[in-house]
């Protein structure tokens, strides 16, 4: 629900400033809002995130009176909004992702999703062709995983709520592989993060039934059971004794199962 009026927004358009004062009065709430939304990181709000981009919404905003062409105010908000999740989304990219530009942050961001969430996979389908006309040459794609790392991030905070500020991710890091929290650089990251995902992976695989573990590990070449990607379910079928529906139901269920506990395992 808005406060100010459509002559108001005719006026703000003309660079009336009682009346450009009242829209940006108007938008703060929703501002504040959305800069808060965009700078959660772990289910906390980083403050100073959240204050960039909220002056990267106020100047978006007030870019926007003058392309605004609808005629009432709930259509100003809406036009708004949309224009406050392009200015922050832009905005949070250039603050997370320095060193490369908007286009190759974006390509990234695209190989991640098609990767399934995870960076070091999607520097790999980056250079394939599943990337379409968006497809990476490895340099680049090696300098947006950087840049999507952070430079900064082993030194930032590990759960500060827990551990306080000083405990940061190079010393989860540090303990992971185990060498002083002073040596470690990228490599080391790299090695402990296979490491998180390959335990997490194994200890989630543990909690499914035989028949689902062995179906998935099939499907992945996951060691001991051999690769069976590429086979038909009736060679799976023959090689457990068991009948190819029963191969299709065991993966259903398997992978429904397994994404609940890992995505749980994963947030905690």
């Amino acid at each position: 629900m808005t406060n100010f009026t459509a002559e108001q927004i005719v006026a703000a358009k003309d660079n009336d400033i009682d009346a450009v004062a009242a829209v940006i009065a108007e938008t703060e709430a929703l501002v504040t809002q959305r800069a808060n939304d965009y700078a959660k990181r772990g289910g906390r709000i980083d403050r100073d995130l959240a204050d960039d981009l909220a002056q990267a919404g106020r100047i978006r905003i007030w870019e926007c009176l003058a392309k605004f062409e609808g005629d009432t105010p709930r259509e100003f908000m809406s036009y708004i909004d949309k224009a406050l999740h392009t200015a922050m989304s832009e905005q949070r990219r250039l603050i997370n992702r320095p060193g490369v530009s908007e286009r190759t942050a974006r390509d990234f961001e695209l190989a991640i999703t098609l990767a399934g969430g995870y960076p070091y996979d999607a520097v790999r389908i980056a250079c394939t062709d599943a990337m379409g006309p968006r497809k990476m040459t490895r340099d680049r794609a090696y300098a947006a995983l950087l840049s999507w790392l952070g430079t900064d991030s082993l030194d930032r905070p590990y759960n500060a709520e827990e551990f306080g500020d000083e405990f940061t991710l190079g010393d989860v890091i540090a303990a992971a592989v185990g060498v002083p929290a002073d040596l470690v650089d990228s490599a080391d990251y790299t090695s402990a993060s296979r490491k998180a995902v390959r335990d997490q992976v194994h200890r989630v695989l543990g909690r499914l039934s035989e028949r689902q573990r062995h179906v998935l590990k099939a499907d992945h070449g996951i060691s001991p059971v051999g690769f069976y990607g590429d086979e038909p379910d009736s060679a799976l079928a023959g090689d457990m004794g068991v009948t190819p529906y029963q191969i299709k139901q065991a993966r259903v269920k398997g992978k429904n199962r397994f994404s609940q506990l890992y995505r749980a395992g994963a947030n905690a």
